[in-house]
């Protein structure tokens, strides 16, 4: 009997003002799999909630599952990849450093343009006792069931039966799920579906108040896992149980296009308790129809199967299973030059369906990218957050909402270097740097570096400039502000240490995803902390929506596990005259 891991999206309906989506992973050393920070997108609709979630798996495809945990009456359908690839093309944070000379150089300032870093993005079917088969049908590449189980058991007996396998340790994490009455779907790959099939999923749901049930994801979540939360609505979106910070720019590798971003934003966060976001980008939508939609007009023989239509994820992914190929040409290799195949084509070696290719086009591809263009026509601003979490940190499932009193904030970060010249050449100081936002350092920092959730290099470095708590209406709370701390670091001498903000908002901040937002203030329930403690974990909460229908929360997880066989068992210038010497 062949097990498949199990890929689950941890969600279930409690009222109906929030939903919730989550990401991360479990594996083992004799199944490979990888998956990057999780990338999760969701949409205010006329009615609720539209969320899509990335599916990013690296294994075997007969060992490939999921398992969602949904409301009965949730609708579902493939995603888009090329979705989320428009939005790292066009929100993901880049980094670039420019350059002025001061003094007497005697050489052009186009000299600007080689020798120093710029650009660059930074980044980062079958039955089982005690449960109700609500709906099992293909759905693309996928095998999707809807079941509705009385215990886990119920649910073991039929992923079992189904040659599904979950860890022992997850069971208490679901439970309350079940005893609150979720459906869950459960989703691998039909026979005849690989691993380059695997694509998004998108549902649409009730709820008005999007956040991430994260706890179930400890079980085995790999440190500093990434969250990149990207959330389209009438305004900007900011987290309302979790910490906001801003970092401190002078850690960050400005010469090498930020590529220690995501290391300073983990440092960042541990200092704001392990539990925040940061805001890579704010503002309104560039792009109000970010996915083409292909012409069929265009389409009518195999030799307008160009690179501009195959060069997008999703028209490329479609043609998979339109095409029959020899054992020794990969999909990949064809798809990425098809003409280099005319003899091959033309020989019958290679059969192409393009009457089937057009039709899944029609009827499939175009309109799902069509809704996606629609939801970004209907909203006005687009939020994108950061974050990464240990399982240490996932005490706390985040939530978000939207405040229209905040300022943009534009995802393109440029400092200017200062190099001064001396008679015809470089003087005997160090450059300085002024970050975009004001701060002042010289370049030869010491840059934050993290590996396995620790950070290894810069420890002394203030990953944070500042630590605050946002509402959903207002300005933000400062509890503490570092920027002394870092000009003393920057600059020796230019800073008397940092200072401590305001206390923590206090209330409960914990539980497993059972948050609203009281028109009555902020209350909460689950497993809280202690509101007057500003030192660790989320000491500000969200309180429940008094409702008396249900709330949609939704999550993602990864278990990579073990294949069971028989016997066998993761530009100003700076301010007056800064004079550093080497």
């Amino acid at each position: 009997m062949r097990w498949t891991p199990i890929l689950a999206l941890t969600s279930l309906m409690l009222s109906s003002h929030v939903a919730l989506a989550c990401g991360g992973m479990f594996c083992d050393a004799t199944t490979p799999v990888n998956q990057a920070a999780e990338r999760i997108l969701f949409a205010e609709t006329d009615d609720g909630l539209e969320m899509h979630v990335r599916i990013t798996y690296a294994g075997p495809p007969t060992e490939f599952g999921w398992l969602l945990p949904v409301p009965r009456d949730v609708q579902y359908e493939l995603g888009s990849e090329a979705l989320f690839n428009q939005l790292d093309n066009q929100y993901a944070p880049i980094f670039n450093l420019i350059t002025e000379f001061i003094g007497d150089c005697d050489f052009p300032a186009a000299a600007n343009d080689s020798g120093f870093a710029e650009g660059g993005a930074g980044g980062a079917g079958g039955g089982g006792g005690g449960i109700q088969v609500l709906a099992r049908e293909p759905v693309g590449p996928y095998d999707l069931a809807v079941l509705l189980p009385s215990t886990v058991d119920d649910l073991r007996t039929w992923l079992e039966s189904n040659e599904y396998q979950i860890p022992d340790q997850i069971d208490e994490k679901l439970t309350p799920y079940i005893e609150m009455d979720a459906a869950f779907i459960a989703l691998k790959l039909l026979p005849s579906s690989g691993e380059g099939d695997i694509q998004p999923l998108s549902m649409r749901f009730a709820g008005d108040i999007p956040s991430i049930p994260i706890i179930p994801t400890s079980v085995a979540a790999d440190p500093d896992m990434g969250m990149l939360v990207h959330l389209l609505g009438r305004s900007r979106a900011v987290p309302t149980n979790y910490r906001h910070v801003e970092i401190n720019e002078a850690a960050l590798d400005w010469f090498n296009s930020g590529s220690n971003y995501a290391d300073v934003v983990s440092q960042a966060i541990d200092e704001a308790g392990g539990q925040a976001f940061t805001t890579d980008f704010a503002g309104q939508v560039r792009d109000r129809q970010p996915l083409f939609i292909a012409d069929l007009n265009r389409l009518e023989s195999i030799d307008e199967l160009n690179f501009s239509l195959l060069s997008d994820e999703d028209y490329r992914t479609g043609l998979r299973a339109f095409v029959t190929l020899p054992e020794n040409i990969t999909f990949d290799e064809f798809s990425n030059c098809i003409f280099c195949y005319d003899d091959q084509i033309n020989a019958g070696e290679i059969a192409i369906d393009l009457d089937g290719y057009r039709q899944a086009i029609r009827d499939e591809i175009n309109p799902r990218r069509s809704a996606i263009n629609a939801l970004f026509a209907r909203n006005p601003y687009l939020t994108r957050l950061y974050s990464t979490m240990s399982a240490d940190e996932m005490t706390v499932d985040p939530a978000f909402g939207f405040n229209a009193d905040l300022e943009d904030v534009d995802n393109l970060r440029t400092p200017t270097q200062y190099i001064r010249c001396e008679e015809g050449g470089f003087g005997d100081q160090a450059t300085v740097i002024r970050g975009p936002s004001g701060v002042t350092f010289t370049s030869n920092q010491s840059l934050i570096r993290r590996m396995d959730g620790e950070t290894v290099r810069g420890m002394d470095v203030p990953g944070a400039r500042l630590i605050e708590q946002y509402r959903p209406a207002g300005q933000p709370t400062l509890l503490e502000d570092k920027r002394e701390q870092i000009a003393e670091v920057a600059i020796p001498g230019q800073g008397t240490g940092g200072t401590g903000g305001a206390a923590g908002a206090g209330g409960a901040g914990g539980g497993a995803g059972f948050v609203g937002l009281n028109g009555n203030g902020w209350d909460g329930i689950g497993a809280s902390s202690d509101g007057g403690n500003d030192s660790g974990g989320c000491a500000c909460d969200v309180g429940q929506q008094q409702s008396t229908s249900g709330l949609f929360l939704v999550g993602l997880m990864m278990f990579g596990m073990l294949r069971r066989r028989r016997g066998h068992s993761k530009s100003a210038r700076p301010e007056g005259d800064v004079t550093v010497k080497r």
